[in-house]
């Protein structure tokens, strides 16, 4: 899946389902690092995109925060 095709469906869900993704991709990323720790994972990728999604997610929460909050 492209970036941009992720975030614009990012886009469309509400606070609660970002905030539940948010949970589950730092779930993610947690194992991926253990497995990585323990030479499980042979490569640091996943780890990378983990991070990068959970930075989206925190934008895109913060946004639509803004968002109610001026409304």
């Amino acid at each position: 899946m492209s970036r941009t095709k992720e975030v614009s469906e990012l886009r469309e869900l509400s606070v609660e389902r970002l905030e539940e993704e948010l949970k589950t991709t730092r779930t993610e990323l947690f194992q991926n690092r253990v497995r990585y720790a323990t030479r499980n994972l042979d490569h640091p990728e996943p780890i990378r995109r983990g991070k990068k999604k959970i930075a989206r997610l925190l934008t895109l929460l913060t946004q639509k925060q803004r968002e109610a909050e001026s409304q």
